[in-house]
């Protein structure tokens, strides 16, 4: 009986504790419960240990869960690139003549999506994206059944070529044939090119702000985890170490896809017209970024 009642008093005091500590999404006590504490077990009902192992260098060829390195976010560096973003635009919007003048400019952009339905109408439109989903088609392949591409790159003709990570860059630069002739077939057949001489300075220094800072990413992405890492070498049997530095200690969620989404966007507010607004050049700026998030949805889920 003795037994009984101090199992019973022990049992009591876990459940008096689990009440202090609260529940993940509610409970009692909420305020003992610490914001930084909430948001590490949030953290963790959505990205348990197994999905934290599956995007770039957080596992070894063979598949092995490899120890995560602690990522720490280097403040200053966030801190210059935030300011070399936000600086130049408050020049432009306050102290500099822009014609049409920078709210302008941004009025008629975000006014163009009424037309959506034209769009989504569009021959023209879907053939653009369907050249873009190409690229994510041929990579989703390669991450969900890596085995599979592994198997093929055998083949005679594909072992020629290389490792699996070599057949994987040369299908890049198919993808990409598909993707930029997609994006140039619908901006020439969609309206006339647009006038050097039209751009407006607002348009110049977004335009060059966004294809800078989007190639500064892509660029350090390569010098982080190398050919091996960009190209899925993690699925492919080819080993990539985990990176801890630039770009991933300023952007820590696929700093790649956001430096691709940036390059479009820039490069489309720097040869935009009204016709081509009209057209839906933002509606392409926006299926590319769709298609870059499912591709992030599918390395992190899959």
């Amino acid at each position: 009986r003795e037994l009984r009642a101090m199992e019973k008093v022990t049992t009591y005091q876990h459940e008096d504790e689990a009440l202090s500590e609260g529940k993940l999404l509610g409970g009692s006590n909420k305020p003992r419960i610490t914001c930084e504490r909430r948001f590490q077990e949030i953290v963790k009902y959505m990205y348990p240990p197994s999905k934290l192992t599956s995007a770039y260098g957080k596992q070894d060829a063979n598949g092995k869960k490899e120890d995560i390195p602690k990522l720490v976010m280097n403040r200053k560096l966030q801190v210059v690139m935030l300011l070399c973003m936000v600086v130049p635009q408050l020049i432009v919007w306050n102290y500099l003549e822009s014609n049409p003048s920078a709210y302008a400019q941004v009025s008629r952009w975000a006014s163009s999506f009424q037309y959506w339905r034209e769009w989504m109408a569009s021959p023209l439109f879907w053939m653009n994206f369907a050249c873009m989903a190409i690229e994510r088609f041929c990579y989703t392949i390669v991450w969900v059944r890596s085995k599979w591409f592994k198997s093929i790159c055998k083949s005679k003709f594909l072992r020629s070529i290389g490792t699996p990570v070599d057949v994987v860059v040369k299908l890049f630069y198919v993808n990409k044939f598909f993707q930029f002739g997609g994006i140039f077939v619908w901006y020439y057949l969609s309206a006339p090119f647009f006038n050097i001489f039209e751009v407006s300075i607002f348009q110049w220094v977004t335009g060059l702000q966004l294809l800078v800072l989007g190639q500064i990413l892509n660029i350090a992405i390569y010098r982080a985890i190398g050919k091996a890492g960009v190209y899925y070498g993690v699925r492919l049997g080819q080993p990539v170490d985990y990176c801890t530095g630039f770009p991933f200690n300023v952007f820590t969620a696929h700093p790649q896809y956001f430096g691709s989404v940036a390059t479009a966007v820039g490069a489309a507010i720097l040869m935009t017209t009204p016709a081509h607004e009209r057209a839906g050049i933002f509606g392409v700026c926006l299926s590319v970024a769709i298609q870059y998030v499912y591709m992030g949805v599918i390395e992190e889920q899959c």
